[in-house]
């Protein structure tokens, strides 16, 4: 094997992007809104749902989330 191919091998691997997932109260507060508010937008029958993750009764925010922004910039477009 080539000293290259050697280095290759040491060299660590890209960490994969872990995001930063953060509960409704914790967005409720960065963005002031009430928790209430957030819980119904994250719901299935909402008619713009807040994107989010679900683990069981769980929910938790990806600030990382680029379909995140996308939903910010059209609730703003309505205004």
């Amino acid at each position: 094997m080539s000293a290259i191919t050697e280095l290759k091998k040491l060299e660590p691997s890209p960490q994969p992007h872990v995001p930063k997932l953060v509960e409704l109260a914790e967005l409720a507060k960065l963005w002031s809104l009430p928790k209430s508010w957030l819980q119904h937008h994250t719901r299935a029958g909402a008619v713009d749902p807040l994107p989010c993750l679900r683990f069981g009764k769980y929910v938790r925010i990806d600030l990382a989330d680029p379909r995140l922004a996308a939903w910010l910039s059209r609730r703003k477009e309505r205004r």
